[in-house]
């Protein structure tokens, strides 16, 4: 989907999810060339300060049929885990500190 979208001149936004820290070795230069990558990754401050606000948005994009999994200790976890990866991969990442804004120059 990717190189088709970069082939017709498209733009894509692809949720990180789906995409593996190493996914730079899967495109040639032309493609990675316009590829923008970023990592969203929330800081411990903020889920600890918006958890609340987390939980409750949590179904707004798809709906989860279990969000037992949903605690503040497994984001906490995942989230850390997602900023060692980003630095281990050395990829572009977001931390999100305070405000949950993004302002990227695309």
């Amino acid at each position: 989907m990717i190189k088709t979208a970069i082939e017709n001149n498209q733009n894509l936004i692809v949720e990180g999810c789906y995409i593996p820290f190493d996914w730079q070795k899967d495109f040639e230069r032309q493609y990675l060339e316009q590829i923008k990558y970023y990592c969203l990754v929330l800081s411990e401050n903020y889920i600890k300060n918006h958890f609340a606000d987390i939980k409750k948005y949590a179904n707004v994009i798809e709906n989860r049929l279990d969000d037992e999994w949903c605690t503040m200790e497994n984001v906490l976890s995942e989230n850390t885990q997602m900023l060692e990866s980003a630095k281990k991969y050395n990829v572009n990442y977001i931390l999100i500190n305070d405000k949950y804004e993004i302002n990227i120059d695309l």
